[in-house]
């Protein structure tokens, strides 16, 4: 027993002790997105994210726009970041990030270039507009119960169609109405949809062309409140291509019908999806 004893204890003194993983911080940007046009000296949102693997514990995100040379601290609890930048010289404008933790500051790991008062325009297959929480903008299911269309203001860069629009719900999730209007209040497509949970995708049985340059607004009619929104949101352009979206770019209308109202540039999660 004395012999199997120290062999137990030998093999618990040679087993090797799993080394804490290093940190390796990696920074993201999800809007704008690569090589799409920004308006000269207008407000330019950038949304971003960042990650530490399972350790976590980012701190905060640099980002630079002079190639590295000089860099602009922001915070990043809970992995989101945001900034407003005002591109004020036209041309190609290259946005750096880099990650931090309490321990080490991450390389660069995410490079994005847009134009500046340009016309580029890439290839491009069907989109869904993506919009990213950020958490110095609390997102809330409101508890207000009236009748309201909320919608979003949007132009493309690119000849196509709306085919449907994709809405995150709030507390109401029955039937809603599904609109596109064009930027004089003209109503271009109305179609209902069932009541679904959380997030729901509506297609149009009638895609709706849409003409680059044009705003459009694409809503939602809720009978009942109970939505979700996010107040000081839309306080930039925001640039996903092919959409373009204004500051203020959140509309309601009370009772329903063109939504022509904005507060505190609030975004109402409506997600057009676009064919070119």
């Amino acid at each position: 027993m004395r012999r199997l004893a120290v062999l137990l204890l030998s093999l618990v003194l040679v087993s090797p002790v799993p080394a804490l993983a290093a940190d390796s911080p990696m920074a993201m940007i999800f809007s704008p997105t690569e090589e799409a046009s920004v308006p000269l000296n207008e407000p330019l949102l950038v949304i971003g994210g960042a990650v530490n693997g399972e350790s976590g514990g980012i701190t905060d995100v640099d980002f630079s726009t002079d190639n590295g040379t000089n860099w602009t601290t922001v915070d990043a609890h809970g992995e989101r970041w945001s900034v407003v930048l005002q591109p004020s010289v036209p041309g190609p404008l290259t946005i750096l990030a880099r990650a931090h933790t309490a321990s080490t500051t991450g390389p660069v790991t995410v490079s994005r270039t847009v134009h500046v008062g340009g016309t580029t325009v890439p290839a491009l297959t069907d989109e869904t507009l993506l919009i990213f929480h950020d958490t110095d903008s609390p997102t809330i299911n409101d508890p207000d119960a009236e009748a309201v269309e909320l919608g979003l203001r949007t132009t493309v860069d690119r000849p196509g169609s709306l085919t449907g629009v994709v809405i995150r719900r709030g507390d109401y999730t029955g039937p809603v109405t599904a609109r596109v209007w064009s930027s004089d209040g003209t109503l271009l497509m109305s179609q209902d949809a069932p009541g679904a949970a959380y997030g729901q995708r509506i297609m149009f049985t009638t895609p709706v062309p849409v003409v680059p340059g044009t705003e459009y607004v694409v809503s939602y009619y809720t009978p009942s409140g109970g939505y979700k929104v996010t107040e000081n949101y839309f306080v930039g352009n925001l640039v996903q291509t092919p959409f373009h979206l204004p500051v203020n770019a959140g509309v309601y209308r009370y009772g329903g019908g063109f939504p022509t109202e904005s507060w505190s540039a609030s975004n109402y999660w409506v997600q057009p999806i676009f064919r070119p």
